[in-house]
């Protein structure tokens, strides 16, 4: 990750909208957002912060300017989870497991997906 701060929820909100549209404005961003839609200034100001983070660059076009992500949503995915593993889990991937399958409904079929996740694992 560019910054140890890491990203606030509102932050994390307006990069996902920028990972699926690629590139975009500020207006842009806010029409993806779920009502109520904030104010401008919010949003502008939002994106400054993850340009400041190294989340986001920008070009100008026009007296407008098109901000693009600065880091592949993966990349930001992998330290995101390699914290939640080290912060909650003790490194451990088998008690993060244990953790979300009692905690959340999970269907035969997405353990099946699991277990053929595991042993694709095993066999490189």
């Amino acid at each position: 990750m560019r910054n140890k701060e890491g990203l606030t929820r509102g932050e994390e909100e307006v990069m996902h909208i920028l990972w699926k549209l690629g590139k975009a404005t500020v207006s842009d961003v806010i029409e993806l957002m779920a009502p109520p839609k904030p104010k401008y200034t919010t949003i502008a100001t939002f994106i400054k912060i993850l340009e400041r983070k190294g989340f986001v660059s920008h070009v100008q076009i026009g007296k407008g300017y098109l901000y693009t992500p600065a880091i592949e949503r993966e990349e930001y995915a992998k330290t995101v989870a390699k914290n939640l593993l080290h912060s909650y889990f003790d490194g451990s991937v088998s008690n993060m497991v244990s953790f979300f399958s009692k905690q959340e409904n999970i269907s035969v079929s997405e353990l099946d997906e699991i277990m053929e996740i595991v042993e694709r694992a095993k066999n490189q």
